[in-house]
């Protein structure tokens, strides 16, 4: 107020009339800012609230210092809301675009799903249009869970090699191909180690005393032959007997090709594996011995010879002498045919 003023008149009137056009100034510019505040907000969805005002407000606060003409004060405020308005729409442009880039992604993502290797290029969902677009309905419907069958929401490529994945279907039937394989294998088996072979044998205690041919079958083992050998030598009479009297199957050797073949072994595991001595396979019941192999050269060729029946406890007195200084024990896998000779 002027209570207190000791100016002239003059001041007084001046001071008076500047007083009443702030206060009209001020009573339009709440009326404006009422109107712009309406006219905003229908045109601006979601950014016209009452922060909006008191932020045109306030800038208007900070720009507006001193006396300002009427002329002055509407343009000034008219600036400010200009800039108010340019600020809302970029940031709505921003709001835009990023909602445009999301959809794009999920655009592009559904359309790399729909275009992998190992799927139909038929059986692509139909969901996009030709631009790739999918209205809201549909995308609501991708982020909604699907029951999947066996290859999920699609299915194998048939031009594509997919024999290296993982296929269940494939995978059973191979096992029962292997279990049908390998029953057909021990049934094959099984009727081979019932045949019976003629296997040449003579005793020996350092010169050849008896001998002969014993019968038996594929699937015989050694001890079970040394047995069989035993009840026939015994027949022989003479010192034989009373030296096979005395020991029983353990207590006698079978030496084949300069092996000494260990008791648990059968006929048919020596075959089936086409196992060689030092001069040949150890048995062959179909056909002779082959050709004597040393290095690249071929020599004469000669009937198998029949494997030598012993006593342990002569082996034991004479290991060191020829010829019981070759013999070794028979290793499965081993090559002896490399280091091999020719019998004499």
């Amino acid at each position: 107020g002027l209570d207190g003023y000791v100016g002239n008149g003059r001041d007084v009137a001046r001071i008076a009339r500047l007083a009443a056009e702030r206060d009209a100034a001020k009573a339009a510019s709440i009326a404006h800012a009422d109107a712009s505040a309406g006219a905003s907000t229908s045109r601006l969805v979601g950014f016209a609230s009452g922060s909006t005002i008191e932020a045109a407000d306030e800038a208007f606060k900070a720009s507006t210092v001193g006396l300002m003409t009427r002329q002055d004060f509407v343009a000034r405020q008219e600036e400010i809301e200009a800039e108010l308005e340019a600020k809302r729409a970029a940031e709505l442009e921003t709001l835009r675009a990023a909602e445009a880039r999301v959809k794009d992604k999920r655009k592009k993502k559904r359309a790399k799903i729909s275009s992998k290797l190992s799927f139909d290029e038929d059986d692509v969902d139909d969901g996009l249009d030709i631009d790739g677009a999918c209205d809201e309905d549909e995308t609501q419907q991708m982020d909604m869970p699907r029951k999947r069958g066996k290859f999920g929401a699609l299915g194998k490529n048939p031009d594509v090699e997919t024999s290296f994945l993982p296929d269940k279907a494939r995978e059973e039937a191979e096992a029962e191909e292997r279990k049908a394989l390998a029953a057909e294998f021990l049934e094959r088996a099984e009727a081979m180690k019932a045949e019976t072979v003629d296997v040449a044998y003579s005793f020996y205690d350092g010169g050849r005393r008896a001998g002969g041919t014993m019968r038996v079958k594929q699937g015989d083992t050694i001890e079970h032959f040394l047995v069989k050998v035993r009840a026939a030598l015994l027949t022989e009479g003479g010192t034989i007997n009373r030296d096979l009297k005395a020991v029983d199957a353990p207590g006698m050797m079978y030496i084949k090709e300069d092996l000494i073949i260990p008791h648990d072994l059968t006929f048919h595991e020596l075959v089936v594996t086409k196992a060689r001595g030092k001069s040949g396979p150890l048995f062959r019941f179909d056909a002779q011995d082959d050709v004597r192999i040393q290095g690249n050269a071929k020599i004469e060729r000669q009937d198998s010879h029949p494997g030598k029946v012993i006593l342990r406890s002569w082996y034991e007195k004479n290991k060191n002498m020829f010829p019981a200084n070759r013999w070794e024990i028979y290793e499965p896998g081993k090559d002896y045919a490399r280091d091999g000779y020719r019998i004499k």
